[in-house]
């Protein structure tokens, strides 16, 4: 039986604050952010902002396997973040998730 390597996991996050919060939530996010960066499957991990929606952010992530971004999701620094986060969206984060093209 032969183990299949995982591949690299890509995943798009748009993100939509409260235009009255915005402040607290980038701070959330920026927050998060350091502390992902400190993960062992974690490649890279960025913010951008809109320029045609200003209360509009897409987090572009990048982790070595699916399995490491789950566990990621089980940390207490993602699942504090997304509690402090819920009251300061307008909206439920989207996520779309990529894989490399062989």
């Amino acid at each position: 039986m032969s183990m299949v390597a995982e591949q690299p996991l890509y995943l798009l996050a748009i993100i939509k604050a409260r235009p009255e919060l915005a402040g607290e939530a980038e701070r959330h996010l920026r927050e998060l952010m350091a502390a992902t960066r400190n993960e062992p499957g974690n490649v890279y991990m960025e913010l951008v902002v809109s320029e045609d929606e200003p209360g509009t952010w897409f987090m572009f992530e990048k982790f070595n396997s699916r399995a490491e971004w789950d566990a990621h999701m089980t940390t207490s620094h993602v699942v504090d973040g997304n509690a402090a986060l819920s009251g300061l969206l307008l909206e439920p984060t989207v996520l779309r998730f990529f894989t490399e093209k062989p």
